[in-house]
């Protein structure tokens, strides 16, 4: 897998979360990473559910709108944490189709961190996203 420094979007309130990479080679999966910094923590310096979140969001957007090869609207997001993130993990997203119609698209993603030296990720969150497909006839 390598990484390309890529902003899926560079504007808005988007621009606050990262600076995110987008991760190539990950065959028929949409995956973001980002490392946590400072400003992703929350009062217990471990990573900000709100910024776990808004990741998971991002990741899930990124992936419905290829599947729709174009724009998309959240319909619904779920997130179930399990576990935290610490100061200077690797944070990884990965969002999958489960099902696609001409006017939804449903998808899993699994967030996941790994600090360096760790032999494997930890798993941070389970989120689920339903995603409208805009056409714009």
């Amino acid at each position: 897998m390598t990484s390309s420094p890529t902003s899926p979007q560079s504007s808005g309130f988007e621009a606050y979360v990262g600076p995110v990479t987008r991760v190539s080679g990950t065959d028929d999966a949409f995956t973001l990473s980002f490392t946590i910094d400072q400003q992703h923590l929350n009062g217990a310096d471990m990573l900000h559910g709100g910024m776990m979140m808004s990741f998971a969001s991002i990741v899930l957007a990124g992936a419905a709108r290829e599947a729709a090869d174009g724009a998309v609207e959240a319909l619904s997001v779920n997130c179930d944490f399990t576990g935290p993130g610490k100061l200077g993990d690797k944070v990884t997203a990965t969002a999958l189709i489960t099902r696609r119609t001409r006017s939804v698209v449903f998808l899993s993603c699994d967030v996941q961190a790994q600090a360096e030296g760790e032999d494997a990720p930890r798993m941070l969150m389970a989120a689920t996203g339903v995603y409208k497909v805009v056409r714009h006839d």
